[in-house]
């Protein structure tokens, strides 16, 4: 999934609680007799989708998320069944970018780097002679990883990098729970360290950024092929998420970031093909320790989904769903909740007093009291008012 999401909400606030919407010739206009603009009047959130077309016998949806309406997006998925690293064996890609492109959000994909503290199964690693591992490199947490692998990789300069605590605690926590069933199954050789951080980036370019890492850790003992235990560790990462600003434009970069987090949602169905495609591989593997990264890539992968919210934590209980799901858009503090005439909860774009909805998976957000969506020129579908 080596590509990126590009997001932007450029939006100039409006409000004027005595203006009335009207419409004139089929289109919104002001009390002023200027049309109204998207963007700048109100905005729209369009729900895109990511399609796998490669995978199943047909086009199956892989994941959708928020995103203004006019923004262009593209996307992507890529299978390589020949690959031994089982990250790269399914690549995803999305790239969005707003008509100025004043924010560029860019998502990559999950990926898993191996280490040995055995120098001769690490030389055999690094010449190729694992059958089964990935790229061989130094283990890192989420934070170190920002520092010394997302951003020279984007050719920006570190201004900060630290741990998340809230996600730190969430991280920490689904380390403990895959232990423990390692343990509960009789294998002591595994253990789990998982890392949430935040980044703050200087690009070449002037622009500013902000990366976000969620990183699991499977430490392995076994046998030194010298004597003695030694330590193999895998290091997935679930999470690296960068966005792109200009100076003086993190606030709204930190609500882009929210709302999408908050808005995002994968295809149990697509999920469930590709965990039976990777429980055949499993089923097929030579060895038990290549089965067990396998179930420890399923775990990590779970909590990856989990924080970007899955379908699944959607038709979850809202208790359940709180401390999973809601980490990142409750950290960053950019969405605000509504709700529609069914009793249904969402999460948008905060700083709005008027928020509508329609049966599309489309929102539309605006800061006046007497603006009326129905009035849009082109606008064939009702849109419903939400409450807070």
């Amino acid at each position: 999934m080596n590509r990126v999401f590009v997001l932007l909400l450029s939006i100039l606030f409006f409000s004027s609680c005595d203006s009335v919407t009207q419409k004139s010739g089929g289109k919104a206009v002001n009390p002023d007799g200027t049309l109204m603009q998207e963007g700048k009047d109100y905005v729209i959130l369009k729900r895109f989708r990511v399609v796998d077309n490669q995978g199943f016998s047909q086009p199956v949806e892989v994941s959708s998320f928020l995103l203004p309406a006019n923004w262009t997006v593209k996307s992507e998925v890529n299978w390589n069944a020949t690959s031994k690293c089982l990250p790269e064996m399914l690549q995803a890609s999305v790239q969005a970018s707003s008509p100025d492109a004043a924010y560029e959000l860019l998502v990559y994909p999950a990926t898993q780097f191996d280490w040995s503290d055995d120098p001769i199964y690490l030389d055999a690693m690094q010449k190729g002679f694992v059958m089964h591992s990935c790229t061989a490199a130094q283990p890192q947490d989420a934070a170190g990883y920002i520092s010394g692998t997302l951003a020279p990789f984007m050719r920006a300069n570190v201004k900060s990098a630290s741990i998340i605590e809230s996600l730190q605690q969430q991280m920490d926590a689904g380390a403990m729970q895959m232990t423990q069933a390692a343990r509960q199954g009789g294998n002591t050789a595994y253990n789990h360290k998982g890392s949430a951080a935040e980044g703050v980036l200087q690009f070449e370019d002037g622009k500013e950024g902000l990366a976000f890492c969620t990183l699991m850790q499977t430490l392995v003992s076994v046998p030194g092929a010298q004597g003695g235990m030694s330590t193999n560790t895998q290091c997935y990462v679930s999470m690296r998420v960068v966005i792109k600003y200009k100076p003086g434009n993190e606030p709204m970069a930190r609500k882009i970031m929210s709302t999408f987090f908050s808005s995002a949602r994968i295809n149990p169905q697509w999920a469930s093909g590709v965990q039976s495609y990777f429980a055949a591989v499993t089923r097929n593997a030579q060895d038990e320790g290549w089965k067990q990264i396998q179930i420890s890539h399923q775990a990590q992968q779970e909590i990856g989904d989990n924080i970007i919210r899955s379908w699944e934590s959607k038709n979850a209980s809202e208790g359940s769903r709180a401390s999973d799901t809601e980490s990142f858009g409750q950290y960053l503090r950019g969405v605000d909740n509504w709700t529609d005439e069914g009793g249904n909860k969402v999460e948008l774009t905060s700083g709005y007093s008027n928020a509508w909805s329609r049966g599309d998976g489309s929102y539309m957000l605006s800061n006046n009291p007497a603006f009326d969506p129905n009035t849009i020129a082109g606008e064939t579908q009702s849109w419903s008012r939400l409450k807070q």
